[in-house]
């Protein structure tokens, strides 16, 4: 049973369900006590979980955690925390990193705030968001008081670099930031006018920007998926509708192709996505809280939009955004926050046809 202290808030990303190397899965919320809740997966146990865990405690933390994992496993949470704990006093970005799973984390550690030397600025900064490339850099990317983007990276050997300013405007928040599995970054900034793109041409090299996009996203629900070798599909939701749209940049020398509408305009937030085999066919699946506080779910075959999108509403309790990722059979897992801040899962069934799940889990 979990305990006052191990209640979760809802999720804000979709990042928050991460599988190890080794094929153990790992899932992170923001404690409503402020802190993380952190549920290991544990085959040993008798509902597939270890207990949650109340870790890094601090009063001061917002409801808010962006996860970047790299290829060796180590894990990195980002947080905001007031730096005084008075409710317009300046921010302060901070991580604290897992080295193994299940395993103890270490303390927060400041990153510090774009804006340090304007503590009115610093009180208005956006919440980070991170990842991991090839070459174990990790990125961190934030939203300016004044509407543009800052990034910091911390390299292999643990040092980190300044902060440096994308030239973007009047950006809104929930940025999305993707790897592909070789390990190219790109970042996608939804913004008033359309969309940036900033993107790794080649993995470990520099961030390049790429044209702008005309398309208008809602602030908060963009998120990406590899889906083909190299290649990301961009989901998020139309400005006006708030109905779910995949676009993938063209190649060099292509026509653009508009982005292809998947329905799910019931939904809020962003899509949590994964890429999963079902009845042998390669599947992107979607997932979404639903305007009702519910799950819902799609799949259709990977880069194949115009075969159409059916959500199926499972009437599970979701209180922001869900998480998806696959266990160490390939399975699909599906994780929610419940309303009551414990954490529901169930998995694909290897017994039966179609997107078929077990029975839920509420740990």
């Amino acid at each position: 049973m979990a305990s006052d202290e191990s209640l979760a808030a809802a999720p804000s990303r979709a990042d928050w369900l991460v599988s190890s190397p080794d094929g153990r899965l790992s899932a992170y919320a923001p404690a409503r006590t402020g802190g993380i809740v952190r549920w290991t997966d544990d085959p040993a146990s008798p509902n597939g979980w270890a207990a949650p865990e109340l870790l890094l405690r601090d009063a001061r933390m917002l409801p808010y955690l962006s996860v970047a994992h790299g290829p060796g496993g180590f894990v990195d949470l980002f947080g905001v925390r007031r730096t005084d704990g008075g409710p317009h006093s300046p921010l302060e970005l901070v991580y604290a990193s897992q080295y193994q799973p299940g395993r103890p984390m270490t303390g927060w550690h400041s990153v510090g705030n774009p804006h340090a030397k304007d503590p009115e600025s610093a009180a208005a900064v956006g919440a980070p968001v991170a990842v991991v490339d090839s070459s174990d850099t990790l990125h961190v990317f934030v939203r300016s008081a004044a509407g543009g983007v800052f990034t910091r990276r911390r390299g292999p050997d643990g040092v980190w670099g300044k902060w440096t300013a994308l030239p973007c405007k009047r950006v809104r928040e929930g940025m999305s930031a993707t790897v592909t599995r070789s390990g190219r970054v790109e970042l996608f900034i939804p913004a008033d006018k359309g969309v940036y793109v900033w993107r790794q041409e080649k993995p470990g090299g520099p961030l390049d920007r790429a044209p702008n996009l005309v398309f208008i996203a809602r602030p908060g629900t963009a998120s990406g998926v590899e889906t083909y070798e190299g290649r990301i599909t961009h989901f998020w939701r139309e400005e006006v509708s708030g109905e779910v749209v995949a676009y993938r940049l063209p190649p060099p020398g292509d026509t653009d192709v508009p982005p292809a509408p998947l329905s799910g305009g019931s939904g809020r937030g962003p899509l949590a996505l994964a890429r999963c085999l079902v009845d042998g066919y390669d599947c992107t699946v979607l997932a979404q809280e639903e305007g009702t506080g519910t799950l819902a779910l799609t799949a259709y075959p990977t880069e194949m939009e115009a075969a159409g999108a059916w959500w199926a509403e499972t009437r599970e309790p979701c209180e922001g955004a869900p998480a998806l990722a696959l266990d160490r059979h390939g399975r699909l897992v599906v994780a929610v926050i419940g309303p009551d801040g414990r954490m529901r899962t169930t998995r694909q069934r290897a017994d039966q046809q179609g997107m078929a799940l077990e029975g839920w889990r509420r740990l």
